[in-house]
């Protein structure tokens, strides 16, 4: 009986340790709320994506973006945007979602992630209606 317990434990052990890297993926601490994500930003824009490339359980995925709305500064009418670790967040072609964004040091691309208050435009109508309330619109440079 001892032995059997023994080897319970040991295969619950090794099970947890084969189980893929995504299992351990990052927790979001709870809804951030649409002031403090566009507070943190660089740029928050609504945008469909048109192309993924890479793979955010590797190198990282880059996302292009055709901007359809921007808040807080002017951008190009389509965008480059970059996430990779387990809080990647993860982009579907053809998706319209609200993005909340950092400028790389270089300024040349963006980067996202989980938590930060990024959300299908489907589900965006609250932050949606505060951008609108509060959020300083700009343009789209062609």
């Amino acid at each position: 009986m001892i032995k059997a317990n023994f080897f319970i434990k040991l295969a619950c052990v090794l099970l947890l340790l084969a189980l893929p890297s995504y299992a351990l993926a990052c927790r979001c601490p709870g809804q951030i709320s649409p002031e403090s994500a566009y507070q943190r930003a660089d740029v928050v824009l609504c945008g469909k994506v048109l192309t993924v490339k890479g793979d955010i359980d590797k190198e990282g995925a880059t996302a292009r973006i055709r901007v359809l709305k921007v808040w807080k500064k002017r951008v190009q009418s389509e965008v480059d945007v970059f996430t990779s670790t387990t809080c990647a967040f993860v982009f579907r072609t053809g998706e319209e979602y609200l993005l909340y964004l950092y400028e790389t040091p270089e300024g040349k691309y963006y980067s996202t992630k989980k938590c930060i208050g990024n959300l299908p435009i489907s589900k965006a109508k609250k932050a949606l209606n505060w951008l609108e309330r509060n959020g300083v619109s700009t343009g789209i440079d062609e």
